[in-house]
């Protein structure tokens, strides 16, 4: 491109070269027969002053004698340095001439039929120019026919008279002209390639500039996109809010540079909304804050706090004091406003570019559609591990986690204990109460073993009033402690459902630890099991363990011989 470009800069120069050529020649060819013209025209005039003179003294020419008519060409005042008078006979003989002497008029020939001779006797201004090989100059030759009156010698009185000047004058004056013109022409040729250079110079510099800007802006807009699209990926794969939280920090800070931001999210309640993700910092407003407090919301649309007509801030960007920039954007999903994209761009007061705007609203529409599918994904997630009724875990995560809690115990040798919790009597909470009353007894129960349960245990219904709880790298004795810290709690649970006290409530546990106890998952639960019957058998409201039995357990004859595999030896 850059090549080419060079290439058609030259082309006004050459067309102009080519121009001046032919322009200097038109010049050159108008100038000489300009000044030809003009110095014609000023020698006519002064043969028309010969003419008159010698018509005013009424001089016989014919008659006259060579020194005659030489002396009176010699007095003329028209008759200087230069200027050659000659008189010529119709007939074609030479009278006189200012330069010649009398020897060298006579040595000269019949003139009737030069060009300007001619002309004149017909009566025109005759005019040529030649190379007069008497005096050995280039000449220019204007001839105007004179007529006298007849005499009495009857001879004929038409003449010519013909004044001669050098071609050197001439020619110095047009060169001078020429010259001029010419100095003028390459001047503007000289100023033409330096203007053209320096055009040259300066439009490829902003044509490099531009197309370096151009370069940059393509970089950044792929750069965006990919980036971008990489949100949109790494979103898709997160299971849960936390790994969006990562996934947030690293990437948009890539997008957007050093702006501070946060996502919200609207509550299942829609009347209050929590920071969840944040980026580029600390974010120093509120994380809790109403619907209404946010102009963005009211509005339906992105809002700016200082635009070019106005200066409202939203009220939940508090703690921020006065002159911060923040931008809302709703993000919404399904046709629902599922939270809002918050930027802060600090108190420095800058125009926030309608390119950062579009990056933005970009990035609120990946991030809505994105929080959306993950608030369905934990949604559906929670529907299919959790009970309904009390929100503990269900049979199936609990059967997931065992298994996994057991197989990494296995690995790790290290202790996995398992508690089977049932509730003491609580058909008679269903036949006396109702089954508002047991669903509300459960709940309660399941609130209590949220409570007293530690972080990386897990509380699981496995149905009716079966409850259990899995408890990872939890030792015999910490597990029959728990179990009887639960049986403590319970007993002491004052339940009262709208001012109708229930009575007491108790619960039988029954504990198996691995790998005390060497058995597979499902051998731990039945071991788990059995000792929670014992405790039922020895008076309920107790926690046994089946590593620490004190009294043999009470099995049934029908439930036929145990496939429990022995305990391991202490060493």
């Amino acid at each position: 491109m850059t090549a080419a470009l060079s290439r058609f800069q030259f082309l006004p120069i050459l067309a102009l070269a080519i121009s001046m050529i032919a322009g200097g020649y038109y010049f050159h060819h108008t100038l000489n027969t300009w000044t030809t013209k003009i110095v014609s025209g000023y020698m006519s005039s002064l043969l028309d002053d010969v003419a008159h003179q010698i018509e005013e003294k009424q001089l016989d020419l014919y008659d006259m004698s060579q020194p005659q008519i030489d002396a009176f060409i010699d007095n003329l005042s028209q008759s200087r340095f230069g200027q050659r008078f000659t008189i010529i006979h119709s007939s074609g003989l030479v009278l006189g001439d200012s330069q010649l002497s009398n020897w060298e008029i006579k040595k000269l020939g019949d003139h009737s039929s030069r060009p300007e001779v001619v002309s004149a006797l017909s009566g025109e201004l005759g005019m040529s120019t030649r190379h007069s090989e008497s005096i050995n100059q280039d000449l220019l030759y204007v001839a105007k026919q004179l007529e006298l009156p007849l005499d009495e010698h009857g001879h004929d009185t038409k003449y010519v008279i013909r004044l001669a000047m050098p071609l050197t004058a001439l020619a110095a004056m047009t060169n001078d002209l020429e010259n001029i013109f010419y100095f003028l022409m390459a001047c503007s040729f000289a100023v033409l390639i330096c203007s053209s250079w320096f055009s040259h110079r300066k439009i490829f510099s902003v044509v490099y500039q531009e197309r370096q800007l151009q370069e940059q802006r393509i970089e950044k807009s792929t750069r965006e996109i990919e980036l971008l699209h990489q949100l949109a990926n790494m979103l898709a794969a997160c299971n849960s809010i936390k790994e969006a939280q990562a996934v947030v920090a690293d990437i948009i800070p890539r997008i957007l540079g050093d702006i501070n931001g946060c996502v919200s999210i609207m509550r299942e309640s829609r009347n209050q909304l929590e920071v969840k993700l944040d980026w580029g910092g600390h974010w120093p407003a509120s994380t809790v804050y109403a619907p209404n407090d946010c102009w963005a919301l009211r509005k339906g649309k992105s809002h700016l706090s200082h635009a070019k007509y106005h200066n409202l801030e939203c009220n939940h960007m508090t703690g921020m004091g006065q002159g911060g920039t923040t931008l809302c954007v709703p993000l919404t999903a399904h046709g629902n406003t599922v939270g809002m994209f918050h930027l802060y761009f600090g108190h420095n007061n800058q125009i926030i570019s309608e390119e950062t705007k579009q990056v933005a609203y970009t990035l609120a529409e990946h991030l809505g559609l994105a929080l959306a599918n993950l608030s369905l994904q934990e949604k559906l997630r929670s529907q299919a591990m959790r009970d309904a009724l009390t929100g503990l875990y269900n049979r199936r995560y609990f059967e997931e986690v065992l298994d996994s809690e057991w197989s990494k115990a296995n690995q790790d040798d290290i202790p996995l204990s398992l508690l089977m919790l049932d509730l003491d009597h609580f058909k008679r909470f269903n036949d006396n109460f109702g089954h508002d009353a047991g669903d509300y007894v459960l709940k309660e129960v399941a609130s209590l073993l949220n409570r007293s349960i530690e972080d990386g245990q897990v509380a699981c219904r496995l149905g009716g009033e079966e409850l259990a709880i899995i408890c990872p790298n939890t030792t015999v004795e910490e597990s029959l402690t728990l179990a009887n810290h639960i049986v403590e709690d319970v007993r002491e649970l004052h339940l009262d459902m709208k001012g109708l006290s229930l009575g007491q409530l108790g619960v039988s546990i029954g504990v198996a630890t691995f790998p005390d106890l060497n058995a597979s998952p499902q051998e731990l639960v039945k071991v788990a099991d059995t000792a929670l019957y014992q405790a039922k058998d020895n008076g309920r409201s107790q926690a046994i363990h089946s590593q620490l039995k004190l009294e043999p357990t009470k099995l049934s004859t029908q439930d036929g011989p145990s496939e429990v595999l022995p305990l391991k030896k202490s060493e």
